[in-house]
Order: C-alpha cells, then structure tokens, then sequence
C-alpha cells in the first residue's frame, strides 16, 4: 500500500547549491494597512522584482497595483492606478517588456451600468518605473453595454506585434474565446472570436514557431447537476486568426483552465489539474473536485506527445500558471488542500521537471499556519542565481492576524526555503535522524546503486523505502538480514529525486538521498 511520508531532507546535500542564492517569505501591502491586496503577475527587472495585483478598501474601487523590491526584498516603489471603475490585472504573463524602455501590461476596466455592467479590455503602456505612457481600452464604446470583454494574457510575436488572449460575453448568449492582434502602440489589426455554442474563456496564449498562435483556455456546458463539466482546453490559429483546431482535455468531470507555455523544440506544454472524482454532488449540486497535476506535450499540429499526471488527488487542486525554464525544464505552480481535524487549509506549491515531463522536485509553501488560513501562488519565474521566486496571495483565519495580504516567496534552485529547511511533500513535525554512515554508490545512479553502512544488529531484517518528491512512497525494498553492502536495482524507476529510508523492526534507523539520472552525468 503507498504511503504517503513527510520528511526533512538534510542539509548538507544542499549547501553547495545554496550558499549563494536568496530567501525570503513575506507578505506585503500596496497601500495602507488593512487593506486587500494580491499579487498575481511577477516580472523580473534588471534591479528587482515587480509583483502585479490588486488592493481594495472594503466599498472603493479595485486597483490595478505594482510593488517592487530589490533582490534582497528591500522595497522600491509601490503604486496604484484607479479612477471610478474597478481594474483588475490578468493572468500570470500579463506583465511583459515591449522594448527596453517600455512595458506592457494587461488586464480588465469594470464599470457597473445601470442594467449590468461595462468591461472593458485594457491595455496599459508604462515606462521602467511603471509610470502610465498611453492606455488603450478594448470594448464597446456606446450603451446598451451588453457584451463585457476581458483580457487575461499577453505576447510579442517575432514582427513585435502584441498579441492579447481573453473572453468575451455578449448576453445573454454563452462566452467566447478572443485573440485580438494589435501593432506595437497598440492599433488594433485584427481580433477574433471563437464560438463553438459553449462557453469558453481565454486564459493563455503563445506565438507558435509556424507563425501561428494557440490558446490556452476553460469550457463548460451549463448541464443539469451532477452532469457539469469543465475542461482545458487549446485552439490552435494561423497568422491571421484563423482557427486550425480545437481539442479538449481532461476527464468527465471539473477541470482546471489549461495554461499554455512554449517548449525549445517547437512544440508547446498545456498545464492544468486533472479531476478523479467529485466528492458530495447530488442532484442540484456539483460536488467537489478532487485533482492532480497534469501536463501535456503537443505538437503545432495537437498531436499528443506525451501526457503526465502528477501526485495523488487532493481537494480543489488548482494549477495557475506554466512556464519553462531558460535550460528547457518546466515549472508550474497553483494550490491545494490540507485538511485537519476541524479545518482546512489552502497551501500554495510549485512543481519543477524536466524538458520530457519527469518530476525533479515538488514542494508546498505556506506563510499563514493556521488552519484555516489560504496561501494561494498564482506565479512563478526561475531568478537570475537559478532559484525560483512565486507571488500570490494570503487569507488570514485566527490564530494568523492581519488582513488579505500579498504574498511573496523565494526559494532556491531545489525550491527549498533555506539551505537548512527543505523537506520532501509537507511540512513536518519533527525531523527523523539523518543517519550518517548510511551511503549510496553511485549517486547518482542509472540502474543500480549500492547500500552501505546500515547500522542494525546482525541478522535482523530491514525494509529499505524510496519516497518521491510529492512525499509518496513509489518502491519497497525488503533485506532479509544486514548485509555490510546490498545492491538495489532502481533500473524500473523514473528520472529524480529520492529520499530512501532504512528501517530495522519498523524503527528508521536511518535516511539518505537518491538522485536517479540516465545517460551521460
């Protein structure tokens, strides 16, 4: 039976790749104290970091807001752009470098009516200290307001012409999928939407290597419960918009949006969660989610390349963001679920593999520990010293204080919090002995690897337990007495990162570390 085990990793494995990278785990606030605020977007500038978000005081009006810290977290600048409407920023990838001295940012302007409301696309132009150049709004300009657009991400294609993905809404009809292409100052050259008579929303988009562009997107029918259904989805385009084709992923039940990132061969990953099951639904209800991370590799033409699931189902898992890596291995991040005896927690994680898909380390986060609290990462980028920095949000439940908050996590190259705190799954209690005459050679290893120093009485037998990045146990190994070295054979085993326990009697005597690797290392 697998068991799923929390452990330490001990430090000393880490301390050559630590020593020179940063930590830090923070909330942080736009504006005045007791207000809310989220971060969304991270973009990475030549002195810092800038998070994108949000803040709002109970009635005023959402802001669309950046803060921006030096590498040692010290803060820069925070500002705030608002008149009588709501902004709100989009989706990871809303914040990007137009041209040296220019960024671009997207995103959505809400201006409630009389009869409903009026969205607006907005496409901000900023300088480097992101004060406003030019903004251009993207909707329809006269009443009755019926149709409400939104941006959630944007591009630069090879010609610099930007590229916004999105939904719009004409009511009371179903939504649709939005590309619109505009040039450099934002003139509109073309937009199209995309209907297939279900509702559809626009999360992600790339720039295809055949000139084309793909979306990343959420479809669902509005069936009677327990028939709802929601999956990722991706359409495909040529140079002008022209649809190519449309697939959808996922299981029966309720997905999550699919991401879309750019692979270095040409190809491209989709990320989303994939639901197992839903949990309490009846017949006007739609029960709970419970999912797993999955990506899929797909050529330009959606051919399926390959397609990996990741870790057991967990309660409202959500994946918010992909993106690769510039040596090619992907990173994602999004939440999931702890739950407790009389509570639940949402616990923000960021999964790391390489460029074919194979886990190389998975961990969860948190700032709040309190049991009711949410810590959601909605992005993730990989830093200039190869370590990692996620942006989110926090929801404080008693015994944590204070107020929605943004959130703000760096991590190292293995995703560890200090070279001292790094553990495999979630958080642990206590920490288990580290066993130091316990060894591996070789490490790391291709299909065998030997044992020594297993320190137990002669003649009693052990079990030797190889736990995964996600804190799953994957392979059983049962010795039937101490031998001074055992050879174990880990040639069935994936590409990655292994604690390995070694028990005597049910007692851990001891713990090591196993890296896996094929081909030349």
């Amino acid at each position: 039976m697998i068991k799923h085990i929390f452990l330490f990793i001990f430090s000393v494995f880490f301390s050559a790749t630590a020593s020179s990278q940063a930590y830090f785990n923070h909330r942080f606030e736009y504006g005045q104290p007791g207000w809310w605020d989220g971060a969304t977007n991270i973009y990475q500038a030549p002195d810092g970091y800038v998070f994108g978000g949000g803040m709002m005081y109970y009635e005023d009006y959402m802001r669309l807001s950046f803060y921006k810290v030096d590498f040692e977290e010290n803060c820069i600048f925070s500002k705030n752009y608002y008149d009588t409407a709501d902004f709100y920023i989009g989706n990871p990838g809303s914040i990007i470098n137009l041209s040296s001295d220019t960024l671009i940012v997207v995103g959505t302007k809400h201006v409630h009516t009389s009869n409903w409301v009026h969205d607006q696309g907005l496409l901000y132009f900023l300088n480097n200290s992101f004060d406003t150049l030019f903004t251009k709004y993207f909707g329809e300009k006269t009443e009755p307001f019926d149709s409400s657009f939104s941006f959630r991400q944007v591009k630069l294609d090879s010609d610099t012409n930007i590229i916004i993905v999105g939904t719009i809404w004409p009511q009371p009809v179903w939504r649709h999928l939005l590309l619109i292409k505009t040039d450099r100052h934002g003139n509109k050259k073309w937009g199209k939407i995309y209907d297939n008579y279900k509702h559809n929303e626009g999360h992600s988009v790339i720039c295809t290597n055949d000139g084309g562009y793909a979306i990343g997107g959420f479809m669902w029918e509005t069936l009677p419960a327990p028939n709802l259904s929601g999956d990722p989805v991706v359409l495909k385009t040529d140079s002008i918009g022209n649809q190519q084709w449309y697939h959808m992923f996922g299981s029966p039940f309720i997905d999550s949006k699919g991401m879309l990132c750019n692979t270095m061969d040409g190809n491209m990953v989709l990320g989303f969660a994939y639901c197992d099951s839903m949990f309490g639904g009846g017949p006007h209800t739609e029960g709970s989610p419970y999912r797993r991370i999955n990506l899929i590799k797909l050529d330009n033409s959606g051919n399926i390349v390959w397609d990996k699931k990741y870790g057991e189902s967990e309660y409202e898992k959500h994946l918010l963001n992909i993106r690769e890596n510039p040596d090619g291995t992907l990173v994602s991040t999004g939440i999931t679920t702890q739950f407790f005896p009389y509570a639940y927690k949402y616990v923000g994680w960021i999964l790391k593999t390489d460029a074919d898909g194979e886990t190389i380390w998975y961990r969860q986060y948190d700032i709040c520990h309190g049991e009711s609290s949410w810590n959601y990462l909605y992005d993730v980028i990989q830093t200039n010293d190869k370590g990692y920095i996620a942006c989110g949000v926090v929801y404080p439940r008693p015994p944590d204080t204070g107020s929605q908050d943004g959130w703000v996590i760096k991590v190292d190259s293995l995703g560890c919090e200090d070279p001292s705190y790094c553990w495999v799954g979630m958080r642990p209690e206590t920490e288990m002995p580290a066993g130091p005459g316990i060894k591996l050679f070789p490490n790391p290893a291709d299909k065998h690897t030997t044992l020594t120093g297993m320190n137990a009485p002669p003649g009693e037998p052990l079990t030797i337990r190889f736990i995964d990045v996600f804190g799953w146990e994957v392979k059983t190994v049962d010795v039937p007495q101490v031998l001074h070295d055992f050879e174990l054979n880990v040639s069935q085993m994936a590409e990655g990162m292994y604690v390995v326990l070694i028990e005597s009697q049910s007692r851990i005597i001891g713990k090591t570390k196993l890296i896996i690797r094929r081909g030349n290392f």
